[in-house]
């Protein structure tokens, strides 16, 4: 399993300090995505790719992924889905289900790229990720922020480093190589 980090990038982060937690972060470890909030300028949008991030913006309308020439989007409303499908045929497009496995489906049968999941704790049957790895090849997220690797079990293909990791460059960086180092052992 090769998982790699989805960082999320709080909205009332300054940019400069931003791009300097993510830089760092992409040095220590495998960083693959970044979510962002659409008031980025294109410009920084653009230095977060020249880190090899896919840059995915969070919960706006579908055309702002073509103005800003970002990667993707991330939803977390079914109503909006299928319209944002039909706008972003070249871009990569997210739901976050949170522990919802019909609302999982929905966006999947939709045409959804990746699937959003939080679960900080078990419910009834099995835990959420894993069920989503058995009966899907859609990519998963463990989207709830983490510093251990209790989620490993389930196997997603993304895992959400803890928030504490945008306090400073140097914070990034060991966030992110102490998180990948628990799930590579």
């Amino acid at each position: 399993m090769n998982t790699r980090l989805f960082l999320v990038a709080p909205e009332a982060l300054a940019e400069e300090h931003m791009l300097a937690c993510a830089s760092a972060a992409c040095r220590a470890a495998d960083c693959a995505t970044i979510l962002v909030p659409e008031t980025l300028p294109i410009s920084t949008i653009e230095t977060l790719q020249a880190l090899n991030l896919a840059v995915i913006l969070s919960d706006c309308d579908a055309s702002m992924v073509n103005s800003l020439k970002a990667d993707g989007l991330l939803l977390s409303r079914l109503e909006s889905f299928k319209t944002a499908r039909d706008m972003l045929e070249n871009a990569s497009l997210g739901f976050l289900a949170k522990v919802s496995r019909h609302d999982a489906m929905e966006a999947a049968e939709m045409g959804a790229d990746f699937m959003c999941f939080t679960q900080t704790k078990q419910y009834s049957g099995e835990p959420i990720i894993g069920w989503w790895q058995d009966v899907t090849d859609i990519p998963s997220v463990a989207f709830d922020a983490t510093n251990d690797a209790s989620q490993k079990p389930q196997r997603p293909d993304f895992i959400r480093p803890s928030d504490d990791m945008w306090q400073s460059p140097e914070k990034a960086a060991a966030t992110v190589k102490d998180l990948m180092a628990l799930w590579s052992a």
